[in-house]
């Protein structure tokens, strides 16, 4: 019998959970399943692959919890996917240390997950008992401590998109449909735990403007009860920031189909302190996406972070895998 969702959607602590598993190192155990397509709560989890940027945001979190006495603060991750991570099982996560000093700590995380399901959820510790897997994903992030100085960093145009975004952002849609793996079809992503998220139409925007002046966004905010911790923070819109990424690439280069598709790496860089990306109850952030090359089987995808105040808070840079599917021979 396969394991059960909890029957009530997650809160994004809860999302982020982890249990220590030893007392010896620094190796956490995750205690509620990685998001997945088909995620509901209350359903059996099923096999199919995790969505990757749960696994990006929790190793983040699982870094910091090794530097919480230190008061430093994530300034930059670096993650690449090596496995499909799968939504029936916890992911492990070890973490190591590169480079300490007083002001600068560089940690990697690898994360693995067990080649058997999980027969419960919650994840129970013995989960990290059983044979783990390969590498499925290995993350560097560094921390560092808070620095003071003068300001100098674009400010969001927002007259680009002319009143789009002056309209109630909950007028916009909140369900995101995606080609499915196989004959899946068209799929609806599953709702982020803790987190809101709208998805405008730049329609009118991306008929002016074609190839690599395609944009695609997303406008989000938290739910109550809202993230408090400042490199949780960070995680919440790291979680965000890997978000049907890749469907800019079917529009930037004409593309028809992404074939298999995945991500190889996603680096985000922190403009600011986390504990200025906190969550309002009115406040909305701005996810703004492009991609300026694709060829041999790769292409980027570039995406800046916005505040609801327009400022730039953070960066990503994302390198993509497609591999046009090859007609069968008879």
């Amino acid at each position: 019998m396969p394991a059960i969702a909890p029957s009530e959607p997650l809160t994004f602590a809860q999302a982020m959970e982890l249990e220590r598993v030893s007392a010896q190192d620094e190796t956490y155990l995750s205690k509620f399943p990685a998001l997945s397509y088909d995620y509901a709560p209350g359903k059996p989890l099923s096999v199919q692959r995790s969505y990757g940027g749960h696994v990006y945001a929790q190793a983040m979190w699982a870094a910091s919890l090794t530097i919480r006495d230190l008061g430093l603060r994530i300034h930059e991750t670096n993650g690449y996917w090596t496995q499909a991570g799968y939504a029936n099982r916890p992911f492990i996560f070890e973490i190591e240390t590169l480079s300490q000093t007083r002001s600068f700590v560089l940690r990697q995380v690898m994360a693995r997950q067990p080649t058997t399901p999980s027969d419960d959820c919650p994840f129970p510790r013995s989960d990290a008992s059983k044979v783990l897997g390969p590498v499925a994903f290995v993350l560097t992030c560094s921390f560092k401590v808070r620095e003071e100085g003068p300001g100098y960093w674009l400010n969001f145009n927002w007259e680009k998109y002319g009143d789009l975004l002056q309209r109630d952002p909950t007028s916009h849609p909140s369900s995101e449909y995606l080609r499915g793996p196989g004959r899946a079809g068209i799929i609806r992503l599953a709702d982020f735990p803790g987190i809101e998220i709208r998805t405008p139409d730049l329609t009118r925007y991306n008929d002016k403007n074609s190839g690599t002046e395609h944009r695609r966004m997303h406008i989000y905010r938290g739910l109550p009860p809202m993230v408090l911790d400042p490199n949780m923070l960070a995680a919440a819109h790291a979680y965000v920031s890997d978000r049907a990424g890749l469907s800019v690439l079917l529009h930037t280069f004409g593309a028809t189909e992404l074939g298999m598709s995945g991500s190889l790496n996603h680096k985000m860089v922190f403009h600011i302190d986390p504990e200025k990306l906190r969550f309002e109850e009115n406040g909305w952030y701005i996810q703004e996406m492009s991609s300026s090359r694709g060829a041999e089987g790769r292409a980027v995808v570039e995406s800046r972070i916005w505040s609801p105040t327009g400022e730039l808070v953070a960066s990503t840079v994302q390198d993509a895998m497609f591999r046009t599917l090859k007609p069968k021979l008879s």
